[in-house]
């Protein structure tokens, strides 16, 4: 099974809601090549109501595997449709997300808000668990209840990226935080273990630290050794900034691989312990920009004013530079800039 297939350390790409888009998460896996990589995380009803622009976050390629689609939402019978949709589109893994602090989303009680609500944890576990196990049983997406938009979309998409899908069996992970107000992985991991994941991430913050302050460390170390008790596969995340990092904090806590996210900004060479020159850095930007309208020509291309700054952050002399990136909008006008 993939997770056990990894070497260990893991050291993986962290899903960051409006950052790991498709483009992102190419750039680093040709130039970082992590362990794994995760989508954004993926509103399970949003896709059961047939909202196929919300596949767009589920677009990636061939260089990022194994990848896995990250899922997230409050209620249990979404998770269904949503992840045989995922499973037919080829993906390696899926990984559901309650650790999102964001308070639109734990105002509707998903994400991290789910510490706060065992039991609809659990039931979105056994039920995402219960769609891998009827894929892999060649249960069909018409025959799980999606939506016919969203199975058109996922049929468009596989023909147009020359994928073949076979069913087969996939684990689940999660990704979380080590507690709501306060620290509570003690009393967490023994309901998420209930549910038998294979892997367990385990982000050293609370739901309401936000990304504030430093991330536990200590806590996640508690989560992970109760985890790989039970043979559940542990990593942390939070604050890591380099792989000698992550490789000092398995070894320090315990914990079987990391995932890395804000250091990975504008670095997509991180992971592979390379220093980029800055003319590497504009050189790669520019391919990145090219990869996004690519994909994506329309507003979502704004995201890219902050990967492009990224890339240029902290080079003496780049101020005007930064300026100019400030204000592209398109293509053409990143091209102006860089090339």
């Amino acid at each position: 099974m993939l997770w056990h297939s990894l070497k260990t350390p893991i050291i993986g790409l962290a899903p960051m809601d409006g950052v790991s888009d498709a483009s992102f998460r190419a750039i680093v896996a040709k130039y970082g090549h992590p362990s794994l990589t995760i989508t954004e995380f993926t509103a399970a009803e949003g896709i059961r109501a047939g909202a196929v622009r919300l596949l767009e976050d589920f677009r990636y390629c061939e260089e990022e595997r194994p990848v896995l689609a990250q899922l997230f939402g409050s209620d249990p019978t979404a998770f269904y449709p949503a992840t045989l949709a995922a499973c037919w589109l080829g993906f390696d893994g899926i990984d559901i997300n309650m650790g999102c602090p964001a308070k639109n989303v734990a105002d509707r009680g998903a994400g991290a808000a789910l510490i706060r609500d065992p039991d609809r944890a659990q039931e979105i576990v056994r039920v995402t668990k219960q769609a891998v196990a009827d894929f892999a049983k060649g249960v069909t997406m018409e025959e799980g209840g999606v939506h016919p938009a969203v199975i058109a979309s996922v049929y468009a998409r596989n023909l147009e990226e020359g994928r073949t899908v076979t069913p087969q069996a996939l684990p689940v992970s999660i990704k979380t935080r080590v507690g709501y107000n306060e620290i509570s992985i003690d009393t967490w991991i023994e309901v998420l273990l209930a549910t038998k994941p294979v892997a367990i991430t385990l982000h050293g913050r609370t739901l309401s630290q936000l990304y504030r302050g430093l991330a536990d460390w200590e806590a996640i170390a508690l989560g992970a050794k109760r985890a790989k008790e039970e043979g559940v596969i542990a990593l942390g995340n939070g604050d890591v900034q380099s792989v000698a990092d992550a490789k000092e904090r398995c070894a320090q806590y315990g914990v079987d691989g990391v995932l890395i996210g804000r250091a990975a900004f504008g670095n997509p060479w991180l992971f592979a312990e390379h220093e980029a020159t800055f003319e590497e850095r504009c050189a790669v930007a520019l391919e990145h920009a090219r990869y996004a309208w690519k994909l994506t020509p329309d507003t979502r291309f704004l995201r890219m004013r902050k990967h492009l700054l990224d890339y240029i952050t902290g080079h003496e002399g780049a101020k005007e530079l930064r300026v100019q990136l400030m204000h592209a909008k398109t293509l053409a006008d990143v091209e102006a800039v860089l090339c």
